[in-house]
């Protein structure tokens, strides 16, 4: 196993670290550059692994493998089956990378669109955020990482295209961490609904009525949202406790 999952995961420290915030700007895109160049074999898995998870009676549409997390950032794989989508959800005032690893993933992302001036990036109260759907982004172990940040491409929805795929996950702060004025962070599930018409100001003012921004509605959990959890690998684990005892020696 190469060094470059341990350098991930400096980096990612070293990105999302409240005291480098002013170089914020230099060291996302070298935590993306480092990000895009990891495999399935960087984190010991093989593809025989990918396509068997599966084929075992009762299993989850979804698998969930733990890689770390701790105040700043936390990263996991999820292994879906073929054809299943991950309902949408949010990340609040939160910034990620997804990384393909095996197989291929269309990512369905859509970024708020506030309705007044000032208006805070997140409301845990809101049952209903106003939206722009972005361009659908296929991922794969080829192309690129798909990214949000606080501001952009927040809620999504992930498919697994043509086959069993993997991704690679690094979400910072993590999901529970405290939102100051608003407490912890929480996953919410949404559905799109149709979008609610603009009232016309009246035909002789020279407008017309004219579709809002789409509309995501807060759902309860999805019962199609289910996960199996697996085992990193020792190796892993240990470049992990490598990487903490770093941090806190």
């Amino acid at each position: 196993m190469s060094m470059l999952l341990l350098n991930i995961l400096r980096q990612a420290c070293k990105t999302f670290d409240q005291s480098n915030k002013a170089s914020f700007n230099t060291n996302f895109p070298t935590l993306k550059q480092l990000t895009e160049l990891l495999t399935y074999f960087d984190i010991q898995f093989e593809p025989q692994e990918f396509e068997t998870l599966f084929k075992k009676p009762g299993r989850a549409p979804c698998t969930y493998v733990h890689i770390l997390e701790n105040d700043v950032v936390s990263m996991s794989v999820f292994v879906m089956r073929e054809g299943y989508t991950m309902p949408l959800h949010d990340h609040p005032c939160m910034h990620g990378l997804l990384r393909g690893i095996y197989g291929k993933l269309k990512v369905q992302s859509y970024t708020k669109q506030p309705l007044k001036p000032n208006e805070p990036l997140y409301d845990p109260k809101a049952l209903e955020v106003c939206v722009k759907a972005n361009e659908p982004k296929f991922v794969s172990s080829s192309t690129e990482c798909a990214t949000l940040t606080p501001t952009e491409r927040n809620y999504h929805e992930i498919t697994a295209v043509g086959g069993v795929a993997a991704f690679f996950d690094i979400l910072s702060p993590p999901y529970d961490a405290d939102i100051p004025i608003y407490g912890s962070r929480r996953c919410n599930f949404y559905r799109v609904v149709e979008p609610k018409p603009i009232s016309a100001i009246g035909d002789d003012a020279g407008f017309s009525e004219k579709p809002s921004s789409l509309c995501l509605q807060r759902i309860p959990t999805p019962r199609s949202y289910y996960c199996d959890t697996a085992e990193a690998s020792e190796q892993v684990l240990n470049y992990t406790y490598l990487f903490t005892d770093e941090e806190y020696s």
